[in-house]
């Protein structure tokens, strides 16, 4: 299952439209379109009012990452399960978390806590995440708690890597992975290596990122908007087609 990354109902609908399986509306793509940093400032009402039109935009799953769960954890599972998404994702980071994709060691919310977290009757798919790769506590320790998160309920694990080469993961349980950091590894290599899940998540959000960036300076220089339409592939009615 390929699941790439969508911020509102246009990129979504692309990401079905190119024949993916799933959508992954992620903590780090939400937050850097409010202009907020990714550690724990988006609130619980933030990401469902970004969820909700892209849930409604189109036919495939959608999954959310939820972060540390904002706080009471069931009651966000309820809230998400409302709108009609498939799953989330919560981590174990504490709720002062900094962005898994730099930054050194970092206290992880106690193993057993986090299990407790988890730890109840749920209709949504629940992605447990640990850090403990990424904060520089083992393999070992990394699979120690996705083990015992999968006895507390999760229906998929994911161990958040961004150094080395992707860990091989034994049968028996659902994994997923976040490749953002191992951008050469195919698809095919990743379900080789045990990954059920290969979540695609930040780069449609760094790809507009690109294009609006370079289309802003030509206008600037050029005074007018010709060298960007002259180039530019999509018309008014592929926009207008895009929407309902």
């Amino acid at each position: 299952m390929i699941i790439v990354s969508a911020g509102d109902s246009v990129t979504a609908r692309l990401v079905a439209e190119a024949g993916f399986d799933g959508i992954w509306v992620s903590g780090f793509e939400v937050s850097t379109r409010m202009g907020l940093p990714d550690n724990g400032s988006l609130t619980m009402t933030e990401m469902l009012n970004v969820c909700k039109p892209i849930v409604e935009a189109v036919k495939i799953p959608v999954y959310v990452d939820t972060d540390t769960g904002y706080g009471n954890f069931k009651r966000t599972v309820r809230e998400f399960e409302k709108i009609g998404v498939s799953g989330v994702c919560i981590e174990d980071n504490l709720p002062d978390k900094e962005n898994s994709l730099w930054g050194g060691q970092r206290p992880l919310l106690d193993m057993e806590a986090f299990g407790k977290k988890i730890n109840f009757k749920h209709s949504l798919t629940i992605i447990a995440r640990t850090e403990a790769l990424v904060r520089g506590y083992g393999q070992e320790e990394a699979f120690k708690r996705l083990n015992h998160y999968s006895d507390c309920g999760a229906d998929i694990l994911l161990p958040h890597q961004r150094a080395g080469a992707p860990l091989q993961v034994p049968d028996g349980k659902t994994w997923a992975i976040v490749p953002t950091k191992f951008p050469q590894y195919t698809n095919t290599k990743l379900y080789s290596l045990g990954y059920q899940i290969i979540i695609w998540a930040n780069q449609t959000e760094r790809v507009k990122i690109k294009a609006i960036r370079e289309a802003l300076i030509k206008l600037k220089e050029a005074d007018c908007a010709y060298p960007i339409e002259k180039n530019l592939s999509v018309t008014l009615d592929d926009m207008r087609g895009l929407c309902d």
